[in-house]
């Protein structure tokens, strides 16, 4: 019986010591191939949220940029611009897709030359409940993606 007591007993501090790793997940993350020297680039991914709580980009930063920050794309009076988002909320259980022509990351003052096929590392700061976890998220660069 000691041995069962002291077995469930540390499955319980194992399943209370679980990293979150799969609080959230990410697909498709890419970044816009730019033109050499270009002062700023645009980021897409898809943000799931496997929780049962609304979560909350509250910051992105990477150590390659000077700062980044999530925009979105708004059409007015049939002009383009793009306007920085803060707090933006995930639901729970959703997924929110940052894509051309709508939510993505702005990326500015890349830190070196960046090129083709190259990797950048975007850390989001996701607000859940009180805590706020680093989702680290690793972005090759691409050309544009096109839609079939």
């Amino acid at each position: 019986m000691y041995k069962f007591i002291l077995f469930a007993f540390i499955a319980l501090l194992t399943a209370c010591n679980q990293d979150s790793k799969n609080t959230f997940t990410t697909n498709d993350a890419w970044v816009r191939e730019a033109p050499p020297n270009a002062s700023m680039m645009a980021g897409y991914v898809t943000l799931k949220n496997n929780t049962d709580q609304d979560s909350f980009i509250t910051y992105v930063k990477s150590k390659q940029f000077n700062m980044v920050e999530v925009h979105r794309t708004i059409v007015v009076d049939g002009v383009a611009k793009m306007r920085r988002q803060d707090d933006l909320p995930i639901p729970a259980g959703s997924s929110l897709k940052l894509e051309p022509g709508s939510y993505h990351l702005m990326l500015m003052g890349p830190k070196s030359a960046l090129k083709l096929n190259d990797e950048i590392t975007v850390t989001l700061g996701m607000k859940l409940g009180d805590k706020i976890e680093d989702i680290d998220i690793v972005m090759p660069i691409k050309k544009q993606l096109t839609k079939n």
